[in-house]
């Protein structure tokens, strides 16, 4: 029995490594953070990504010119299960990314883009003390505005990407309206594989001087992530990505484990 477990074992790790199909797109994103990459004009891609409580997240991009890429997603709550399914907000979110330099041999390619997807449950929070009114947010905040600059070198027998940006969120409702920061690296393990880790300081959702039952706030050291990006095909795409490994969420006892499925092609 052990040996067929192992015999299949190996036999899987092989398949990986010995899988030379290589994605002809750049990524837009890591995990959660944004790279300098688009979509070339005329093509589109679709992703389903598989999140906690039987949840999916889906997200479409077309490549309107090399330099531009538009989509907008979607998610809902409890699509696997025996609860009842829902949306998670009762209209699409949306975003988009504009390429304003390219990189070349000195210089890393640098965009300005904008996404109101934010991650988990987009909760109704009714605290008087901070606001009149009830509000609504994601239990990690969406990026909002950012600038994010991408530089590649060829190192250790693959592609190493450097990403690093600054975003402002328009979820400030619960008084924390900073500056964010982010970085992450990307790195070709053979030509269809890549490992990614990345950093989001979330310094706009830092704020400890409330505490709130039913929304996971961070606790203020921001959220390590990483990834594995496996390239099936010049189309298919699957990851496996590990969330908030560090839990900077109140309610986290573990990293979130998360699914992601990615088709392109061209129109």
């Amino acid at each position: 029995m052990y040996k067929n477990y192992y015999k299949s074992l190996i036999f899987i790790l092989v398949s990986l490594f010995i899988a030379q199909d290589t994605h002809p797109y750049p990524p837009l994103y890591l995990v959660t953070v944004p790279t300098s990459g688009t979509l070339p004009k005329g093509t589109y891609s679709m992703e389903g990504l598989l999140v906690d409580d039987g949840g999916i997240l889906s997200r479409l991009s077309i490549g309107i010119s090399d330099n531009l890429t538009l989509g907008f997603s979607w998610g809902v709550q409890n699509l696997i299960g025996d609860t009842r399914p829902s949306m998670t907000k009762s209209y699409p979110d949306y975003h988009f990314k504009y390429r304003i330099w390219n990189e070349d041999f000195s210089k890393p390619a640098i965009v300005f883009g904008f996404d109101s997807q934010g991650r988990g449950k987009f909760t109704k929070i009714d605290i008087s003390s901070i606001n009149d009114e009830p509000f609504y947010r994601y239990n990690q905040k969406s990026l909002g505005y950012y600038i994010s600059m991408s530089k590649n070198y060829q190192a250790l027998g693959g592609n190493l990407g450097i990403h690093i940006g600054i975003n402002k969120t328009l979820e400030v409702e619960d008084g924390d309206n900073d500056f964010n920061l982010f970085l992450g690296i990307d790195k070709e393990i053979n030509r269809s594989i890549s490992l990614m880790i990345e950093y989001d300081a979330m310094l706009n959702d830092n704020n400890n001087e409330y505490d709130y039952e039913d929304l996971s706030l961070g606790k203020g050291i921001g959220y390590v992530n990483a990834g594995l990006r496996w390239s099936i095909s010049d189309n298919l795409l699957l990851e496996l990505n590990f969330n908030d490994i560090n839990r900077n969420q109140k309610i986290s006892e573990t990293a979130h484990r998360e699914f992601k499925i990615l088709y392109s092609q061209k129109f």
